[in-house]
C-alpha cells in the first residue's frame, strides 16, 4: 500500500509571492498534483500546507490536509508531519505541489517501478535529472523523521537502496522556484 504525500507549504522565498496560487491555462498552479493524486486509489491522500484555500481544494477532493506550523524550518517538516500522519506500514508516495505537468502516465511507470521492487526507494530521472515523485518504503520512516531544515529524502539515496527510471522529457519535471520558470511554462 502507498500513502501518497502533497508538500505544499513552502514559503515561495525565491519567488516572492505564493507560486502555487499563480495561474496556468485554466486551473491555479496547486490544482494540478491534487487533481492528479485525487485520481488515484491510494491507501490514503495526504497534503501538508498552511493555505486555506489549498486545504479547502484538497479537502474538497477527500484528501486530508495538516497544518505547517514549522515551514519557515525548510521541506523536511513537511516531511516529517506527512510521516507522522500516515500509516506505519505503508510506503510513501511524496509529491511537490508545483509541479502542474507531471502526468498520469509518468506516475503509473513509478508506481509499477516500485512494485517490482518494494524494498527500494524509487525515482524518476527525467532526461539527465533527478525528481518527483518518489516513493520511499515503510522501513525509511525513521530516516526521514531524522531530516532536518530543507534537507529531503534524496540524502538517503544509494545505488543500492533505489532504483530509478529515465522518463524521456524534461518539461514534466519543471518546478516553478522563479518568475523565469513560471514564464517558461506559460510559453508551454
Amino acid at each position: 500500500m502507498i500513502s501518497a504525500i502533497i508538500m505544499a507549504s513552502g514559503s515561495s522565498r525565491r519567488m516572492g509571492k505564493n507560486k502555487l496560487k499563480l495561474k496556468y491555462k485554466e486551473k491555479f498552479i496547486f490544482e494540478y498534483v491534487i487533481d492528479l493524486v485525487s485520481s488515484y486509489p491510494f491507501d490514503e491522500k495526504i497534503i501538508v500546507t498552511n493555505d486555506l484555500d489549498i486545504i479547502k481544494y484538497a479537502e474538497d477532493n477527500k484528501i486530508t490536509s495538516y497544518t505547517n506550523e514549522e515551514a519557515i524550518i525548510g521541506k523536511s517538516e513537511s516531511i516529517k508531519i506527512g510521516i507522522r500522519n500516515s500509516k506505519q506500514k505503508n510506503a510513501c508516495m511524496f509529491f511537490v505541489c508545483d509541479q502542474p505537468l507531471l502526468t498520469k502516465e509518468t506516475v503509473d511507470k513509478i508506481i509499477e517501478k516500485f512494485n517490482a521492487d518494494k524494498s527500494l526507494i524509487t525515482f524518476p530521472i527525467y532526461l539527465e535529472n533527478r525528481g518527483s515523485p518518489m516513493i520511499f518504503p515503510p522501513e525509511y520512516r525513521e530516516k526521514l523523521l531524522k531530516l532536518e531544515k530543507d534537507q529531503g529524502g534524496v540524502i538517503l539515496i544509494d545505488q543500492s537502496n533505489s532504483q530509478s527510471l529515465i522518463i524521456n522529457s524534461s518539461i514534466e519535471n519543471l518546478d516553478i522556484d522563479i518568475e523565469e520558470d513560471y514564464k517558461r511554462i506559460l510559453e508551454l
